[in-house]
């Protein structure tokens, strides 16, 4: 088991059986995080501006040539400033725990910059522990499961990576010359922790993150024509095909998904479901469609 997840459950495991003394300081440093991620989220213009950082370089170019256009997408819904209010309070939170159960933190929040054929692109780094850099994540129950958790691990996070999880980490190690760990995950629901460790043998890896970051990076700064780089898939119900086609898992969490599919894009219900509230789902092609005399009945 990694060394800060040992150190973390312990104090946790301590502080559960009972009262324990917190440093006044460490408080106070939670309390002021708290106050910024307040004021970061309701208070300041984000959006205003356009602009390649560490944090999204990885993402799918389609994605961000869309973003780099300002072309208009789906929006944030109503509850996005508590969610990513939540996200950030958790980090200020890990942080607390982290520093209460010993681990040895430096460099948190340091701003770092990599430079590459003569350009440079800016990030902002999360904690270094032990002379590698460390990403702290609030995940949901499933991402902490299927993802950052025992039934995912390294080669899960970046199989499909459309958040450019393994660019940002590599860039924030690469630009200081250091390691990437990998990422420091709490489930949001349960305060569960997990690490999910960058393995020894990682050349591979960060040389696809780095090339990807690169290669979107030069993209976005010669304009390239927009070109989507996903196709739609087969649908498949209870493991057999529909006959019917859906977008995959990238494009369905795309908020440019309808400006890039156009109209044949449909959501429906889940057209072979006959339960009485079926899942949603991007439609790109239905060929056997909803039969309601069937549900009804």
């Amino acid at each position: 088991m990694n060394d800060i997840l040992i150190k973390v459950q312990k104090y946790l495991d301590d502080v559960s059986k009972g009262p324990i003394q917190v440093d006044k300081k460490l408080v106070e440093e939670f309390g002021e995080a708290c106050k910024k991620a307040l004021l970061k989220q309701f208070t300041e213009n984000r959006g205003s501006k356009f602009e390649l950082r560490m944090s999204n370089v990885g993402r799918p170019l389609c994605q961000l040539q869309m973003e780099a256009k300002g072309i208009k997408g789906e929006g944030q819904p109503y509850n996005a400033k508590v969610r990513n209010t939540f996200g950030d309070i958790i980090e200020a939170l890990a942080l607390f725990i982290m520093k209460s159960a010993g681990v040895e933190i430096k460099n948190e929040q340091k701003q770092v910059k990599y430079k590459f054929n003569g350009e440079e692109i800016e990030g902002r780094q999360d904690v270094e522990i032990d002379e590698k850099i460390w990403d702290i994540k609030s995940a949901s129950p499933y991402s902490f499961e299927k993802k950052f958790g025992e039934e995912g691990g390294f080669n899960e996070v970046v199989k499909d990576d459309t958040f450019g999880y393994a660019s940002q980490g590599f860039l924030y190690g690469e630009s200081q010359g250091k390691e990437f760990g990998g990422w420091i995950a709490i489930n949001k629901s349960t305060g569960e922790w997990t690490v999910c460790e960058v393995p020894k043998l990682n050349e591979p890896y960060k040389t696809d993150a780095l090339n990807k970051a690169k290669s979107n990076f030069k993209a976005i700064q010669k304009g390239e024509p927009f070109k989507k780089q996903y196709d739609d898939i087969e649908e498949t119900f209870r493991g057999k095909p529909t006959g019917n086609r859906v977008l995959g898992f990238a494009c369905s969490f795309c908020p440019y998904k309808l400006p890039c599919w156009g109209s044949k894009l449909q959501l429906l219900p889940q057209q072979q479901s006959k339960g009485k509230n079926p899942k949603w789902v991007w439609y790109t092609e239905v060929n056997n469609p909803r039969k309601e005399d069937e549900i009804n009945s």
